[in-house]
């Protein structure tokens, strides 16, 4: 069978692979002119646990399942990684609310969390903000761009075509795309065109989705005080995990990102200002002197939309001679080779 993925983000990627493996003639096209232009490459890093999704959800299924499977890749393609975990410390107010999330997480197939106490928490991390802390043993951080391009290595070594800098650009009948560099026939398209995914959905008549792009902006902290990431329990009203402090593998510190909706899928200029990131620097780790933060990057999270209201799931859906995965943001990077698998099944 010939198959054409739309999309050479880290799902189309595997999803590549997964096709390759069974014997399938495999075409990866990707818009960009090199790989992580967008959401696969434009995101905090980390190898998520699962712990922050609906309860029962796809998403925390296919991240949990995904967390494991990442490892797994990450060790086989010698990718720079460190399983460090993370911790999940409450914000003003959400004390009280730190072991209900325990009990309620403590139920998930993953690693058991850990409750730390203030003492214990400052023992590890000095400069954080002493409180009670819950520590997530799945969490992890990778070199993201490693990643795509190892994949990327991997699949063309196995015989995987993929085409950087072909903009698809329409339908030609029902098997054939129609590219910037020429038509190209499929028997089975797949769409993992990620904040674009909605736009190519059209073309097989699916039509009932939107994509929003959701703007995250970052700042680099110029020190790494800390050991581990640093999240706060889920806020209802945000877009995303919230700003937390990340440590890279490169030895700077990640703050960010937020979220607010913007017009441009394209846009990714920075539209936020630096004193919200201060204060949350301060807010975690009142003790840090001397800082300093510079702009980082930007990312769009392809946030999905049904008759005007928010999946906030990830949707993959057969039509036809068609499968499309729409809304694959965090933790996309997590859950693409169990995306992957979920793609396969739906043949």
């Amino acid at each position: 069978m010939l198959v054409v993925i739309i999309g050479a983000g880290i799902v189309g990627l595997h999803t590549a692979r997964i096709f390759q493996e069974r014997g399938d003639e495999v075409y990866l096209l990707e818009a960009a002119s090199s790989l992580g232009e967008e959401t696969s490459g434009r995101n905090s890093s980390v190898i998520h646990s699962g712990v922050f999704y609906k309860p029962g959800s796809f998403k925390e299924k296919i991240c949990i399942e995904g967390n494991r499977l990442t490892y797994q890749w990450l060790r086989e393609l010698n990718v720079n990684h460190r399983a460090c975990g993370k911790w999940i410390v409450p914000e003003e107010g959400q004390e009280a609310d730190l072991e209900t999330f325990l009990a309620r997480i403590e139920s998930l197939p993953t690693p058991k969390p850990q409750l730390l106490s203030p003492k214990q928490l400052s023992r590890q991390e000095p400069l954080l903000r002493p409180t009670q802390a819950i520590f997530i043993p799945s969490t992890g951080l990778v070199d993201a761009a490693g990643y795509l391009k190892s994949m990327a290595v991997y699949l063309e070594e196995r015989g995987v075509h993929i085409i950087l800098g072909c903009r698809v650009t329409g339908l030609r009948g029902e098997c054939a795309l129609e590219t910037e560099r020429g038509e190209i026939p499929f028997d089975l398209a797949i769409n993992a065109a990620g904040l674009y995914a909605d736009e190519v959905a059209r073309w097989s008549g699916l039509n009932e989705y939107e994509i929003r792009p959701c703007r995250g902006d970052y700042y680099l902290l110029n020190q790494q005080p800390l050991q581990r990431p640093v999240y706060h329990l889920p806020n209802r009203s945000a877009h995303g995990l919230g700003v937390h402090l990340t440590p890279t593998l490169d030895g700077q510190t990640l703050v960010g990102p937020n979220a607010f909706f913007i017009r441009e899928k394209s846009n990714y200029s920075p539209l936020s200002s630096i004193e919200d990131f201060q204060r949350s620097v301060r807010f975690y780790l009142p003790h840090l002197k001397d800082f300093s933060l510079s702009q980082g990057y930007s990312g769009n999270r392809p946030k999905l939309f049904r008759a005007g209201q928010p999946v906030g799931e990830f949707i993959l859906k057969k039509k036809g001679n068609w499968i499309h995965a729409l809304g694959i943001e965090s933790p996309g990077l997590t859950a693409a080779p169990a995306l992957a698998r979920e793609i396969l099944r739906l043949l």
